[in-house]
């Protein structure tokens, strides 16, 4: 049986399904919201859903890979053509309880699960303190319901030869909350009731129960990052790998900002700390690296950007990366740079954890051109002369959408043209999207050589079309096929000429592109391999640990 924990709210089940599923199927899919939303996560599962009202199931039709209109009682699932050992994740929302024989349901379910798959029910709970309330003042309502209680749950799961790894509550306590607990205080200690646990089994609402058909439970993973800077770059570097991560079960992926995150380890479990773009130094981070050491834990640096931008790196002699047991980032020339520092690099891509709707592309001969970057004034000074001249021939069907670059903005000499500042990142995607023709401009720097390619992969899933440099984006963009590539401004001028006045070109480019983002770069095709690279250095910690001792001697100094 795994910890019982509280979250706050999260979009509940959607958000704990396993993030690389080839099969989910859900029983009471509703109209198919969950699928669909799924499905932007992951387009190459199949979603099928069961559904009991029909008016209900027409519309899930047109969202999910397939529905089947049929009480959850009813359907043997060797009729829908479903053979054992092929469902991914099998999902209960709000209805296991309800069945005459709840018991023989997961019986028969569990032999359609993969070796490793995964169950997803949720509960309303029969020992609910607002329930127990009603029942006492003879308002019974609630109580008809078919309710579990936390114990009857375990053993219905346990009786149908499933592992619980996490039982998750949802529900408020409230201040009069605590006022129950007061009362019925006397109550339970005359019963010989553990305290906690009545606490836990009566403050749930709901309880979302995620269990396991694999006989032999999977090892447990703590992953805890320090976010040193968040701005920029935690959700494609942190947040999103790290909801994922934690679809995976026994594994826990928690992180803070400019702070240690604050959780207790559960037994057995492994841990693992990053520290985000940290500029280490000796006096501030040397204590806590010895503490991280003496508390087992694999140190990883997390770094997606040039360390040479920060001279203070060098100033500390690169402890942030000699000071852990391994380094990851986001590209291949950001490792090289990095191996220098330390021998063991993984290169993690930044990747889409959503993919956009497919745009309507319009026949229109309106062209919305957009540019949107942080520090790129180096990159774009040799183009605007050539832009402007070309831009000009267009005046009535050019319009520009800028992001954040007010001197691009100011020096655009067109007059139909948008400026936004530095924005979330929803409101980047929704501006995006509404965009035909992207200008991605890099000058071969230093730095700019060690950037990802995550402008192009951006662009490509909003179905926009690229004009870009060769610096970074050749070797990402296919010419002629995902995008465009300028080398020469003579290039630049012609490639942009040929995007504005030839619409097909700009579909065609678009289309490839967000098919090519689609194949290859979601982060449910890719997560995985965070978690494998974990777990191998956590079985190599013993020679990491000397390795890095031979790099950092004073961390291992009384």
């Amino acid at each position: 049986m795994g910890q019982t924990q509280t979250y706050p709210p999260p979009n509940d089940l959607l958000h704990l399904l396993p993030a690389n599923a080839e099969l989910i199927v859900e029983f009471g899919c509703g109209t198919g919201i969950m699928g669909s939303q799924y499905k932007k996560i992951n387009p190459h599962c199949f979603y099928m859903g069961v559904e009991s009202n029909s008016e209900s199931a027409k519309l899930a039709e047109q969202q999910l890979d397939r529905v089947i209109i049929s009480n959850l009682s009813d359907l043997e699932l060797s009729r829908a053509n479903i053979t054992p050992n092929t469902i991914d994740c099998i999902v209960y929302p709000q209805n296991l309880s309800s069945l005459v024989h709840p018991l023989e349901t997961l019986k028969s379910h569990r032999n359609y699960l993969k070796p490793e798959g995964q169950v997803l029910a949720e509960f309303t709970n029969a020992q609910y303190w607002q329930n127990i309330v009603q029942l006492l003042q003879g308002n019974t309502t609630e109580s008809l319901q078919p309710q579990l209680t936390l114990d009857s749950i375990q053993h219905l799961f346990r009786e149908a030869g499933l592992q619980i790894y996490e039982i998750q509550t949802r529900g408020q306590k409230q201040e009069s909350f605590q006022q129950f607990l007061n009362l019925f205080k006397p109550v339970i200690q005359d019963l010989g009731i553990e305290e906690n646990r009545f606490v836990t089994q009566t403050a749930a609402q709901r309880y979302i129960v995620r269990a396991t058909k694999a006989a032999t439970p999977r090892r447990r993973l703590l992953i805890q990052t320090a976010m040193m800077a968040p701005t920029a770059c935690d959700r494609v570097r942190v947040l999103e790998p790290d909801r994922f991560s934690a679809t995976t079960p026994g594994i826990r992926a928690i992180s803070a900002a400019k702070a240690f995150p604050q959780v207790s380890p559960l037994p057995q479990e492994e841990k693992v700390f990053i520290w985000q773009r940290t500029i280490m130094s000796k006096q501030q981070h040397l204590p806590l690296l010895k503490q991280l050491l003496q508390q087992d834990y694999l140190i990883i640096a997390e770094i997606d950007d040039n360390p040479l931008r920060r001279k203070e790196y060098a100033d500390n002699h690169y402890l942030s990366y000699r000071g852990c047991h391994a380094v990851q980032t986001s590209t291949a020339a950001l490792a090289t740079f990095l191996k220098q520092l330390n021998p063991h690099v993984a290169v993690f891509k930044n990747q889409l954890a959503y993919l956009p709707s497919p745009r309507n592309q319009e026949n229109s001969s309106k062209v919305t051109l957009f540019f949107g970057a942080l520090n790129r004034e180096q990159d774009w000074q040799p183009i605007i002369e050539i832009l402007n001249k070309v831009l000009q021939q267009y005046p009535s069907q050019i319009h520009a959408k800028i992001i954040h670059d007010q001197r691009f903005f100011n020096n655009l000499a067109i007059k139909n043209k948008t400026f936004e500042p530095f924005c979330s990142y929803e409101r980047y995607q929704e501006i995006l999207h509404t965009c035909d023709i992207a200008l991605l401009p890099l000058s071969p720097t230093p730095i700019n050589l060690m950037k990802s390619d995550l402008k192009f992969v951006e662009c490509a899933g909003h179905g926009v079309a690229v004009l870009a440099s060769p610096t970074v984006y050749e070797q990402s963009i296919i010419p002629g096929e995902t995008g465009l590539i300028y080398r020469t401004l003579k290039q630049f001028e012609t490639h942009l000429h040929e995007l504005i006045t030839n619409p097909q070109l700009r579909y065609y480019l678009a289309a490839n592109a967000y098919d090519w983002v689609r194949n290859n770069r979601l982060l449910c095709q890719h997560y995985g391999e965070r978690q494998q690279w974990y777990l191998e250095w956590r079985d190599r910690l013993p020679q990491l640990n000397q390795e890095l001792r031979q790099r950092v001697p004073e961390l291992f100094m009384n």
